[in-house]
C-alpha cells in the first residue's frame, strides 16, 4: 500500500478530492498576525475575503508534529509513504521535511518514505499529484512511481498571468512606481517558476493579448504530446479559468482539462485574479491517462 502526500502548495478540486485517497498537509496562513492552519482553521474563501479588502496574507510552513502524525499513522497501516511537497524556493518546508523524514527512515528502516521537491506546485504540482495517484492506483511499485514522479517535476511547464499588478508591488517583485506606470497602461505580467521561484518573464499589456501568448506557447509547448491533461488553475477568478480553458481546448481540441483553485499559501503571491495554465512538455514513460467520466 502506498500513500500520497501533498501539501498547501498543490492545488486540489472536487474532482481529485473525490478520485483519489490522500492525505493533505497544510502550511499556515497567517492574517493580521494570528496562524491558522490551511483548510483546517480557516477556508480558501475566508482567505479570498480578507485579500478582496486589501490584506496580505503571509504563510509559514508545516509544522514538524502534523507530518510526524501522517508517517505513523502511515506505518501503522503498514504504507508506504511519497510526500510531494512545495517548491523549497517557495517555502522552507522541504527543508524541514528533508531532515524529519531523514530521521524516521533510520528510526523505522521497514517503511519506506521518499520526498519530492515538486519544483513549482499550484497546477504544476497538481499534474504531478494526479500521475503519481494515478500510478498508486494502477498498482505499480513503490520504487517506480517515486521515480517517474521525480522525472515528470523536471518536465512541468508553468505560464501564468495577473490581474491586478499590486499583489507584485506588495510582494516585492515589483517596485511601486512601476506597478502604478503599469495599471494605468493595462499592462499584465507573464510569469512563470525557474531555479529561484516565481519570476517575471515578460509584461504584456491588455489581459487577451497576454491570454493568447500563453496559449501559443502552451501550444508550441506541448508540441506533439497533445493528447494530455492540462491543467488551468485560479485564485477566485473562475471567468478567467474558464476561458482559458476554452481557448486551451480550441488550440489543442485533443486534450482534457481540470480547472483547479490555487492554495491559500500561493493565492498570498498571487492575488485575486490570478490564472496559469500547466502541462509536461514531453510524455513521460509512464504517462497515466485518467478517465474524466
Amino acid at each position: 500500500m502506498i500513500k500520497v502526500i501533498i501539501d498547501s502548495g498543490i492545488d486540489q478540486n472536487a474532482f481529485m478530492k473525490q478520485e483519489y485517497a490522500y492525505e493533505f498537509l497544510p502550511l499556515s496562513v497567517i492574517i493580521e498576525d494570528k496562524d491558522y492552519l490551511d483548510q483546517k482553521e480557516i477556508s480558501l474563501e475566508r482567505v479570498h475575503e480578507y485579500m478582496s479588502k486589501g490584506i496580505l496574507p503571509k504563510t509559514s510552513q508545516i509544522t514538524p508534529q502534523s507530518l510526524l502524525d501522517l508517517l505513523d499513522e502511515a506505518r501503522k497501516n503498514r504504507e508506504d509513504v511519497l510526500y510531494l511537497c512545495i517548491y523549497s524556493q517557495f517555502s522552507g518546508t522541504f527543508q524541514v521535511a528533508h531532515s524529519l523524514i531523514n530521521e524516521y527512515k533510520v528510526n523505522h528502516p521497514e517503511m519506506n518514505v521518499e520526498l519530492i521537491d515538486s519544483l513549482g506546485g499550484s497546477g504544476g504540482g497538481a499534474l504531478l499529484a494526479f500521475q503519481a495517484l494515478e500510478m498508486v492506483k494502477s498498482g505499480m511499485q513503490f520504487e517506480n512511481v517515486v521515480d517517474q514522479t521525480r522525472k515528470n517535476t523536471k518536465h512541468v511547464k508553468y505560464h501564468f498571468t495577473l490581474n491586478d499588478l499590486n499583489w507584485l508591488v506588495k510582494g516585492g517583485r515589483l517596485s511601486k512606481v512601476a506597478g502604478v506606470a503599469g495599471t494605468a497602461l493595462n499592462i499584465k505580467p507573464y510569469l512563470t517558476v525557474d531555479h529561484t521561484g516565481i519570476i517575471v518573464k515578460k509584461l504584456v499589456r491588455g489581459k487577451e493579448r497576454i491570454y493568447k501568448r500563453i496559449i501559443d506557447d502552451v501550444k508550441e509547448g506541448v508540441g506533439t504530446f497533445d493528447d494530455q491533461l492540462v491543467t488551468i488553475s485560479h485564485v477566485n477568478d473562475i471567468e478567467a479559468a474558464q476561458k482559458l480553458e476554452n481557448m486551451v481546448k480550441t488550440a489543442l481540441p485533443n486534450v482534457t482539462t481540470q480547472i483547479l483553485d490555487i492554495g491559500a499559501v500561493l493565492a498570498a503571491h498571487l492575488g485575486i485574479g490570478g490564472v496559469g495554465v500547466f502541462y509536461f512538455d514531453e510524455k513521460p514513460e509512464h504517462y497515466q491517462y485518467i478517465n474524466q467520466t
